[in-house]
């Protein structure tokens, strides 16, 4: 794979488990999740711990992506680059799905969907 394609993937990897990075160690809920919340604290508490489980389930499709990208040979070139979008796609998708509908910044990763077509298409 060319040194390119393979960077691109492996530097959107990195921004999506540095993603969920960010939502296992955020210190409070975001202002628009605080506000879906109404106050109540029990309900806080459940959606910061789903962001939580979110992060923690990003950070792992992050660290995949950049193994998987660090591996992309000849032989298996076409398996792991499916691999490579059946985690990125439907991960993000969901999560700026997700983050629209609550008003978070769904464009960021919408971007990391972007990023990694254009590093599979360079490899």
């Amino acid at each position: 794979m060319p040194t390119i394609g393979r960077a691109v993937l492996e530097g959107a990897g990195s921004l999506i488990a540095l993603g969920g990075l960010y939502d296992v160690f955020v210190p409070r809920l975001p202002a628009n999740l605080a506000v879906v919340c109404g106050g109540d604290p029990r309900s806080s508490r459940l959606v910061r711990e789903l962001l939580r489980a979110l992060g923690g389930a990003l950070v792992g499709i992050g660290v995949s992506v950049v193994v998987l990208a660090g591996r992309l040979g000849a032989e298996e070139r076409a398996l792991l680059k499916l691999l490579i979008l059946l985690l990125v796609l439907p991960s993000e998708g969901v999560n700026a799905f997700g983050m629209f509908r609550v008003g978070s910044p769904y464009y960021v990763p919408l971007g990391l969907i972007v990023i990694t077509l254009v590093g599979l298409a360079m490899g």
